[in-house]
């Protein structure tokens, strides 16, 4: 099995140079009437993980979604706008995304994700029933509009991690506590959404990407680029190449490739579009920590010890917390209390999921990895 992945140059979100990168992504891969029928109803389904400024590099630029809608109707179809935001509705986040007048433009109507579908999975995956978006099922198809950011969780958030948006939000936090300090566990859930899902095509906005402390309190980078494929797999393990990782630094790609989901060989990926002097890159800050399993008791003073010296977890800054007490609300083990006025982490229940440092809007809660930690990362 083989897959294509084009990638081509796109300096900024003009327009007129997004239009032409996405026309040539669309050709090298067929053509959007490969992807769009007359009269199909299609879904895109970018990142709006909150409420931000798209110069931010948290959500997926409103012109690039935009110059893909253009595109559908050009084909024929009818695009519409859904996603489920973990914090605040999709409405609201939209709009203060700065989506409104693309929306207006192009006439597209939003799609909240707000009923549940119980979807079913083979006896060979991890996970036999998963509760997803019915809503998302309801189109003739669907394309998925990551962007292009590190994830401290997952390390990177690319085209597979970005269905987790089919999640609905009040049940991300669930998920994140389910799979515990065990991030395979997670990445296979987040394999087995997309493998669901099956979108017709998944477009990475890497035009301005975020690298550091990402989703969401990370530095803009400036990557320029644009990719795509029919193959989210392939297009993630060739995007992640091209920062200067290895593809199973992606544990989406590396647990993918196990389940005999999407290709991740280099060797198997045909890779067209622009000349790619540059790449990959050697700067590309990775975010700090990615959490630990431990395969000990709950209880094993060894295990604790050796958590408390390794394991990279969040910590509170008490002069920049507003205590809004959305980390509190959204923890999924309940690991964060008030007080004497403080918001306060027990790092006996915390399972290092980074909610708290995801939804945290005034930057107060950062990503500390122990002293031993950092040294025994220069060994891997």
């Amino acid at each position: 099995m083989e897959a294509t992945v084009s990638i081509r140059r796109c300096e900024d979100y003009d327009p007129a140079g997004l239009d032409a990168a996405l026309t040539n992504i669309m050709t090298d891969l067929g053509g959007i009437d490969r992807f769009v029928k007359r009269g199909d109803r299609v879904l895109l389904k970018p990142n709006l993980l909150m409420s931000a400024r798209p110069e931010k590099a948290i959500v997926t630029h409103p012109a690039f979604v935009g110059a893909v809608a253009a595109l559908v109707k050009d084909a024929g179809g009818t695009p519409f706008l859904g996603d489920s935001p973990p914090l605040g509705n999709l409405v609201r986040v939209a709009s203060k995304s700065g989506y409104d007048p693309m929306l207006e433009k192009f006439g597209i109507k939003l799609v909240p994700f707000k009923e549940k579908l119980s979807v079913e999975f083979s006896d060979g995956r991890l996970f036999r029933r998963m509760d997803l978006a019915r809503e998302v099922f309801e189109f003739d198809a669907v394309i998925s509009l990551a962007k292009l950011k590190t994830h401290c969780q997952m390390f990177l958030t690319l085209a597979v991690k970005n269905l987790f948006g089919t999640v609905i939000g009040t049940d991300k936090a669930a998920w994140h506590l389910r799979a515990g300090r065990d991030c395979d566990s997670f990445a296979t859930a987040l394999v087995q959404i997309y493998e669901k899902v099956k979108p017709a095509i998944s477009v990475i906005d890497g035009i301005l990407g975020m690298e550091g402390t990402g989703p969401n309190n990370g530095t803009p980078r400036h990557v320029g680029i644009i990719a795509a494929s029919t193959d989210g797999v392939a297009l993630d393990a060739t995007v992640c190449r091209m920062l200067g990782f290895r593809a199973e630094d992606l544990r989406t790609c590396a647990l993918a490739r196990s389940m005999g989901i999407g290709v991740t060989e280099k060797d198997k990926i045909r890779v067209l579009g622009d000349s790619l002097n540059g790449f990959p890159l050697t700067d590309f800050e990775p975010p700090k920590s990615m959490t630990v399993t431990w395969n000990l008791s709950k209880s094993n003073l060894l295990r604790r010890f050796l958590e408390d010296q390794m394991v990279t977890r969040p910590h509170i800054d008490p002069s920049v917390c507003s205590r809004c007490k959305v980390c509190l609300e959204h923890c999924p083990p309940g690991a964060i209390s008030e007080t004497k006025g403080k918001m306060v982490i027990d790092y006996r229940q915390c399972i290092s999921c980074f909610c708290c440092h995801e939804l945290c809007t005034s930057d107060a809660i950062h990503i500390v990895k122990p002293f031993l930690g950092r040294v025994l990362s220069r060994f891997k």
